[in-house]
């Protein structure tokens, strides 16, 4: 073989070479949501920004993989921070690098190229720093978020003298809460359509005019503040860009605030509830009663308490036993409206007198536990001397639970 040809096949495999280097180096992106950042497929800006709310650890610990930890916190701000263009990415486009969840940890795939059938939608983020403009994509159906590319940014968006006025938006809850609580200040929402929100003022005023001041100044903007007197409050908030332009309205007006002061503890030496109960108890042998009984519910805490009761409990029906009398003493766990009670009770008859264990369950429909109430109730009783014979002697109850 000649040295012309030598040199010609020499050339053709060192392309060869070349050319499949550069085709390994890319990763072909053939199908959607296989390993997704974000469950449910995103079609809206509202549950755009959702996403990114949800997903925040994991995109910090994605970009930082990716090593573009500098552009995190543009990122977020300027995909939170208004309406975001919806693209499509069609076949063949290059994306830079992707971050996606596999197996539950957070990974960044490098050199994509997207070689399905169609196009896909994506959400368009653009980010401007230190004059080079970063577009991401986010695609709808993952929530996988890809850096496209990287171009300077226009001339008209580096001139000094353009500089558009900030969005300022607020939401403060509650607007009335205890003394000792926190009112939280969300100010996440704020943009800047030609840069970014670089710090955040919150100014509280008091009824005598006292004023605190509170600088943010890395998003994402929201603040719990411990409201530690009671009185009423003035809360204004402003935004300002990283060109030093601040704005308040219109998304930030003043927001007035009560803070209440702490329910007094009640003078009352024996704090809890008089409580009295009309129902029905049946016993198997058979023997139906009339279940009256009154007492008082002594609170130790708001989930705990005990209950002493004394009333009698008429025949209605039935031969077997006689009118009878009782004392309970039950102790009660209670979790919001409903009311688990367990202990013993004294049954006198003229058939004798029994020992019983007492187990119940009440559930409150008719006001709060602090004020009148009605519940109704279940109950089972037997003595402890017939658990062998609670077909017979065991007694179980139901009606109303009265306490004022």
């Amino acid at each position: 073989m000649n040295s012309r040809w030598m040199g010609a096949w020499f050339a053709a495999v060192l392309m060869l070479v070349c050319v499949t280097g550069m085709v390994q180096a890319e990763t072909e992106l053939k199908e959607l949501g296989l390993s997704p950042l974000y469950g449910p497929e995103i079609k809206s800006n509202e549950q755009f920004r959702q996403m990114i709310k949800e997903t925040l650890p994991d995109l910090k610990e994605g970009f930082e993989k990716a090593g573009a930890a500098a552009l995190f916190e543009d990122f977020v701000v300027q995909a939170g921070g208004f309406e975001t263009q919806m693209i499509e990415v069609n076949p063949g486009e290059r994306l830079q690098w992707m971050i996606f969840r596999k197996e539950k940890t957070v990974k960044v795939a490098k050199d994509l190229v997207w070689e399905g059938k169609e196009p896909f939608t994506a959400f368009l983020v653009q980010v401007d720093k230190t004059g080079t403009r970063y577009v991401f994509v986010i695609q709808a159906k993952s929530g996988n978020v890809s850096l496209a590319m990287t171009t300077p940014v226009p001339a008209v968006a580096l001139a000094p003298n353009l500089n558009a006025v900030p969005f300022c938006e607020v939401v403060i809850a509650p607007v009335s809460l205890p003394v000792g609580s926190d009112v939280t200040i969300d100010a996440s929402q704020s943009a800047d359509p030609d840069g970014i929100i670089s710090s955040v003022l919150i100014q509280v005023t008091d009824a005598d005019n006292n004023v605190v001041k509170k600088t943010i100044d890395q998003p994402p903007f929201i603040e719990h503040m411990t409201m530690s007197k009671p009185g009423n409050y003035e809360i204004r908030v402003s935004a300002t860009d990283n060109k030093g332009k601040e704005a308040y309205s219109p998304g930030c007006p003043e927001t007035k605030i009560t803070v209440t002061p702490t329910k007094e503890v009640a003078l009352a030496p024996w704090p809890g509830n008089f409580v009295a109960d009309l129902g029905y108890m049946y016993q198997g042998d058979p023997e139906h009663f009339l279940l009256l009984r009154m007492g008082y519910d002594y609170h130790f805490t708001d989930y705990f308490s005990l209950l002493g009761m004394v009333g009698a409990a008429p025949v209605l029906k039935g031969a077997g036993d006689a009118d009878s009398l009782m004392i309970d003493l039950t102790a009660h766990l209670h979790s919001q409206r409903m009311d688990y009670g367990a202990g013993v009770g004294f049954w006198h008859s003229d058939m004798g007198d029994k020992v019983d264990c007492i187990v119940n369950a009440a559930y409150r429909f008719y006001g709060e536990k602090d004020q009148l109430n009605v519940s109704v109730f279940v109950e089972g009783r037997a003595a402890f001397d017939q658990f062998d014979k609670l077909a017979d002697f065991g007694r179980l109850g139901a009606g109303l639970r009265f306490q004022f």
